[in-house]
């Protein structure tokens, strides 16, 4: 085995968060490794797409050039299928451009991507080792070591601090005993990329079925007639239920070429890849002696969406401050790396527990057509209601998420829905009618067919969610003591701890 150097620190993992690490220490005059196992560019199983805050950051770094965003359709809008019917169509309310945001997102191919991050990385002054699979990772006097293995044999690379950002299967997650594995906290996902497609470019469209509840599918234009189209479920569920994701997927595609009119002539162009991502609400704890875990290998991924980007790369520009001030005390246990779950906490935890708490009573299969119900009639009324949209909207992937208005517009939402719906009732038994079947009594039908089933099926498992549900609840103190979302203002102006 033959030594590759001495650094400062090392960030196990090339993609967005890695890179967005190396860059952050890099410009701060930190010694810096990346060790990737791939060889850019690569296919990355993902949606491709950047919405407003992660385009902040990456022009924040100065990769907007190397990416020619000012070439790309800028995407502005959304359409929403609940099976063949549009339940919403408009313009996507929540980009509103504040806070140096553009009004829009890019789907940009990750292969280009993580291509561009890492060289923007190598130019700031990290070391990059690609095509570098790790093999080991381990502490000895006060020392991390990793263990690498290319073509050319083994290397050995030492610094005080790792930093892992390799993704769902992370070896430094591993080596710190914290690997996550419940599968209620993980999402999977099949991906393949479209030809013959002739939508909106503008026009991002999302889709949602019963048979790949809880999840969703999507189709983001890439221009030039392509588009990426994929579909995610909770791991949870395709193994309690025996579902192929898979198969889920052809079908959809198969069905989308008949409600989407702009994609009827559409054909495959690329094989159809799997992934997997670690949802927020798993996160335990993302420090250990010797360093960080940011990106998917740290749970930062959204509950609702399993939108990763950006929040990987905020993650890895909270990370780096923590990382700068160990490397200045010169004191790298796991006491002196804490300060960074307080700090991801304090950016993160306004919205995203809120959201978690969400996907934790949406996660419960038996409920999917109440829910699917619910979320519809949501996009319905957002489709005329430009405030519930702009606010309500977030939780399908907004960064200004704010709980507590949030939560003022459904129940009130709820509150009419009853009164309407009681009116209904009263109007139909008085004119003779009987009681309806569709509006609150429908959804009514719906919740408790939902319950009967849940509780008929596994009742242990059913008492678990509950339980689950109630523990998420527990955890909404931060999202409704605080009046501003700090996502909002972006990681480089959010003033941390020290």
């Amino acid at each position: 085995m033959k030594s590759s150097g001495r650094f400062d620190v090392i960030v196990v993992g090339g993609g967005p968060s890695g890179s967005t690490m190396a860059w952050s220490l890099a410009s701060r005059g930190i010694s810096v490794a990346v060790i990737e196992r791939s060889t850019f560019p690569r296919e990355k199983v993902c949606g491709d797409f950047v919405e407003p805050a992660g385009l902040r950051i990456i022009d924040k770094m100065g990769c907007t050039e190397a990416l020619d965003l000012g070439g790309r359709t800028a995407i502005n809008k959304v359409r929403a299928y609940y099976g063949p019917h549009i339940a919403y169509q408009n313009e996507v309310a929540y980009y509103e451009g504040e806070m140096a945001m553009p009004p829009y997102g890019h789907v940009v191919p990750r292969d280009q991507l993580d291509t561009a991050l890492l060289e923007n990385a190598a130019r700031a002054g990290a070391s990059v080792f690609q095509g570098a699979a790790v093999k080991q990772v381990r502490r000895e006097n006060g020392l991390m070591s990793v263990t690498t293995k290319t073509n050319k044999g083994t290397s050995e690379l030492i610094a005080p601090v790792v930093v892992g950002a390799d993704g769902v299967q992370s070896v430094v997650a591993a080596h710190a005993g914290l690997r996550r594995d419940d599968k209620k906290h993980i999402g999977i996902s099949q991906r393949v990329y479209l030809e013959g497609v002739e939508m909106d470019e503008s026009e991002a469209c999302i889709w949602f079925d019963e048979d790949h509840y809880p999840g969703y599918g999507w189709v983001f234009p890439a221009g030039d007639g392509r588009a990426n189209a994929g579909m995610g479920m909770l791991s949870e569920t395709t193994e309690r239920f025996d579902i192929s994701l898979q198969k889920c997927f052809r079908e959809s595609l198969d069905r989308l070429k008949f409600r989407h009119p702009s994609c009827a002539n559409a054909t495959m162009c690329s094989k159809p890849l799997g992934g997997a991502v670690h949802m927020y609400g798993g996160i335990t704890r993302n420090h250990f002696a010797g360093g960080l875990l940011v990106g998917d290998a740290g749970g930062f991924v959204d509950p609702m969406t399993a939108e990763g980007i950006t929040q990987g790369m905020e993650s890895s520009i909270i990370g780096a401050k923590t990382i700068a001030e160990a490397l200045e005390r010169g004191r790298f246990e796991q006491a002196d790396f804490a300060r960074f779950d307080q700090d991801f906490r304090s950016y993160f935890d306004h919205g995203m527990l809120y959201l978690s708490f969400y996907a934790t009573m949406m996660r419960n299969r038996h409920f999917g057509d109440f829910f699917l119900s619910m979320t519809q009639q949501g996009f319905e009324r957002a489709q005329h209601d430009r405030e519930f949209a702009r606010l309500s909207g977030t939780g399908f992937g907004g960064l200004n998420v704010q709980p507590a208005a949030m939560a003022a517009q459904i129940w009130y939402g709820i509150a009419r829905h009853i009164l309407d719906g009681g009116k209904a009732v009263l109007a139909d038994l008085l004119a003779g009618r009987g009681v309806p079947l569709d509006g609150f009594v429908g959804d009514w039908n719906l919740w408790q067919c939902g319950w009967r089933a849940s509780v008929s099926a596994d009742v242990g498992w059913h008492m678990d969610w509950l339980g689950d549900i109630v523990h998420a609840a527990s955890k909404l103190g931060p999202s409704f003591t605080q009046k501003e979302n700090p996502r909002l203002k972006g990681p480089f102006e959010m003033e941390f701890g020290s």
